[in-house]
């Protein structure tokens, strides 16, 4: 039986009828999935009935012309469902573009590339949907969808770190996820994944050259899975850990379109939600969490310039252009990023 399922996913890595091996990376997800406890928090509907604050978020959005695209409906997911949801919504983006070049050895990839590029987004939904609460966490500006998805045990989680208003913190934290499933129509955001995508996967390359195996030629697929990409301790957090200050970015422009909307009495409690230093449990992203918190000040004193400076440039624009989001240089010293972009400083 174990050589059999071996097997078929040995056919998956074969497979080349799209630019991504989507089914390799459902394969992955649901196996950096597997060990995920079956013990869900569950908050009473005493306590909170995200359905109804859905509906309420919903109506308000409805009253303003700030989103284009609403989600029609809500869905709690177990951790591999919503790492298959994640999938799912990001099929929209065009990978046809993509290349991650030759095998070792100058070997033409062929056939391999769709499904390496499918092992690393695999990588990429198993890392959100098992270490973090949502969208949000990160600011990760991927995905389209009518379903507003929620990451069930690590958004009840997040919400039971903190003694609040448990309807005020889950309606701010369902605010912060809408909004930034709704930043997804920008292609941009995006694009700064896939380019540190592309930098892993040319990483990945050269990782095979140690391992000394032709995926080409290779015959036993369990020796694939126990030394490639994500399976057995392959570093999944090299696929964003290059781009700390695009995502602090993103991260603030979530902020603040969420406390423009006014749905809650206190908006620092989306500062409250969002601030990384109180990510209590160890994970691989500890570290590059670290990087975001540290950069969460002077992204606040970013947005601070960017009002104060009176910027030709929306927020909006910005995420129009990958070109206009600033650097960490840039955060840490505003005036260089409007120097760069052509604006006056102040």
């Amino acid at each position: 039986m174990s050589e059999d399922i071996f097997s078929q996913f040995f056919n998956l890595f074969n497979n080349n009828e799209s630019d991504v091996n989507w089914e390799l990376s459902k394969q992955i997800n649901k196996h950096l999935n597997k060990d995920i406890s079956d013990d869900i928090l569950q908050l009473s509907n005493e306590e909170l009935n995200l359905e109804e604050l859905f509906r309420f978020l919903e109506l308000n959005i409805q009253n303003t012309s700030k989103f284009d695209n609403v989600q029609s409906n809500i869905r709690l997911l177990e951790s591999s469902d919503y790492g298959e949801w994640f999938l799912d919504s990001i099929q929209h983006f065009d990978f046809s573009k993509f290349s991650i070049g030759d095998l070792p050895g100058g070997i033409p990839i062929g056939n391999v590339q769709s499904s390496i590029i499918g092992m690393q987004l695999g990588n990429l939904a198993g890392m959100v949907s098992k270490n973090m609460w949502g969208l949000s966490h990160f600011g990760i500006i991927l995905p389209q969808s009518e379903t507003l998805a929620i990451n069930k045990n690590k958004f009840f989680g997040r919400i039971e770190q903190f003694d609040a208003d448990t309807n005020e913190l889950a309606l701010a934290l369902l605010t912060l996820e809408f909004i930034t499933l709704n930043l997804g129509r920008y292609s941009s955001p995006f694009e700064k994944i896939i380019e540190n995508l592309e930098k892993a996967s040319k990483d990945l390359m050269e990782d095979l050259k140690d391992i000394d195996v032709n995926p080409m030629d290779m015959s036993n697929p369990q020796e694939l899975m126990q030394n490639i990409s994500g399976i057995e301790g392959f570093d999944t957090t090299n696929i964003i850990e290059e781009i700390i200050a695009p995502l602090s970015f993103y991260r603030g422009v979530i902020k603040s379109k969420a406390k423009d909307l006014n749905l809650i009495q206190d908006d620092t409690t989306y500062d409250l939600l969002m601030d990384l230093s109180f990510t209590i449990v160890e994970n691989p992203l500890n570290e590059i969490e670290a990087g975001i918190n540290e950069l969460d000040a002077p992204t606040s004193v970013f947005f601070e310039f960017l009002i104060n400076s009176k910027s030709e440039y929306s927020i909006d624009d910005i995420l129009r252009d990958k070109n206009l989001i600033p650097t960490r240089s840039e955060i840490e010293d505003p005036i260089s990023w409007a120097a760069r972009t052509s604006l006056p400083p102040i």
